[in-house]
């Protein structure tokens, strides 16, 4: 029933603007999306690269993630569902395999409790960042959302055996889940790496729910109802302790990758608030309805930020962020068409056009490349008002139950 709810609520947000601004004329992005991953990121060996290098970039990149790496299991899955990739499948179940460490002369780095490098070399697995608790999180809902979609009792296995590998309940570092860890390093967290609910960790702990009510039939965790609120832009947001603005990003992760964010109607409501607050202050200081979404990603000069609403002092627009509103915002289709259709701010690929980064005070600037875990909000918010696939698919992709080993 509850699910019936939000996507009547879902449908009928879409509904109210579909005249104005038909979703289908966005479906060539959609495609080109969709290839971003399945042809520009994807490896000869089935890992996907952290981004990929637009045309003038000079950096060869052979850097992974593990975001990447979930986000890019995803987009497999909605492949197999438009039947538009017979292939995906298998192109699945090796990626899998090579997760866990089944292919020879290739193993991606892990600590002690199984939490995966952030980044890692597509040649090797090898790599020197930090152990990360949310990415390792963001990989294995792809891995999970593989194991709902394909009728593949290797899929499933496979999945299984990732998910039992790590030890999900180190990561807390308050017993309800008000704090978790970023980093564990040698089977504990590592220091000074705390986290403070609420932001995209609220992923990470609805995994550590996941592996409680496996283990004891029981969870005490958090809800996003127990989170802390606060009205600004004229809208109550979710926050953390300090009550100020979040980056967008923050809250759509939770909303595709989480089965509570997916099919709660209330979490729905806080993803439009935010919406409405990125909207809201971004209109005060581009001056121009369109130019909206506060996102994370590549910086004029170097570097990378992920923006605020409040505080973006390069006045870059991330579209990935505004598509990541569509199902819950149907003017985000409409501003997404209008920032789509300009000839100076898509960049033309190998797949088709796409939509970098852009800065309204560096208007001769060119995002250099597009990280694949940013973009993927992107991949999300045109796959959930897709006809074929939906909110649906989250809901079905998020929907875990345990354990398939042994079958």
């Amino acid at each position: 029933m509850k699910f019936l709810f939000v996507s009547l609520l879902l449908v009928g947000f879409l509904f109210a603007e579909e005249k104005a601004a038909p979703r289908h004329q966005l479906e060539p992005l959609f495609q080109s999306t969709l290839d971003f991953y399945g042809k520009l990121l994807r490896t000869e060996n089935g890992m996907y690269l952290d981004a990929h290098e637009l045309p003038g970039s000079e950096r060869e990149n052979k850097r992974c993630s593990t975001a990447a790496v979930g986000a890019g299991l995803i987009a497999l899955c909605m492949e197999h569902d438009l039947k538009r990739d017979p292939k995906a499948g298998a192109k699945a179940l090796e990626t899998l395999r090579a997760i866990n460490g089944k292919v020879e002369g290739f193993q991606v780095d892990r600590e002690e409790a199984g939490y995966f490098r952030h980044f890692f070399q597509s040649d090797t697995g090898k790599g020197h960042s930090e152990h990360s608790t949310i990415d390792t999180a963001i990989m294995v809902v792809g891995a999970l959302f593989c194991r709902n979609t394909f009728d593949d009792l290797a899929i499933k296995k496979e999945a299984d055996v990732l998910w039992q590998s790590i030890d999900w309940e180190l990561a807390l570092a308050d017993p309800r889940g008000w704090k978790l860890h970023m980093v564990i390093e040698d089977g504990k967290p590592k220091a000074k790496t705390v986290t403070s609910l609420f932001n995209e960790y609220y992923l990470l702990a609805a995994l550590i729910r996941e592996a409680q009510l496996q283990k004891r039939g029981k969870s005490d965790l958090i809800r996003f109802q127990d989170l802390p609120k606060w009205k600004n832009e004229g809208v109550t947001l979710l926050s953390d302790w300090r009550k100020v603005p979040h980056c967008s990003f923050l809250i759509q992760f939770p909303f595709y990758l989480s089965h509570e964010g997916a099919s709660d109607p209330g979490f729905a409501e806080f993803v439009r608030a935010q919406a409405v607050a990125d909207q809201g202050a971004s209109m005060r200081w581009s001056g121009i309805p369109r130019y909206w979404g506060n996102g994370a990603g590549t910086l004029p000069g170097g570097g990378y930020r992920a923006n605020l609403y409040s505080e973006n002092p390069e006045r870059l627009i991330s579209p990935h962020i505004i598509s990541g509103f569509i199902p819950v915002y149907p003017k985000a289709v409409g501003d997404l068409l209008k920032v789509y259709r300009s000839s100076k701010l898509t960049v033309d690929s190998p797949v088709g056009k796409l939509l970098p980064r852009f800065s309204l005070k560096n208007p001769d600037w060119r995002a250099p490349r597009i990280e694949a875990i940013d973009y993927s909000s992107m991949l999300f918010g045109l796959a959930a008002s897709h006809p074929k696939l939906g909110m649906k698919f989250f809901v079905k992709g998020t929907r875990f139950t345990f354990p398939v080993i042994g079958e």
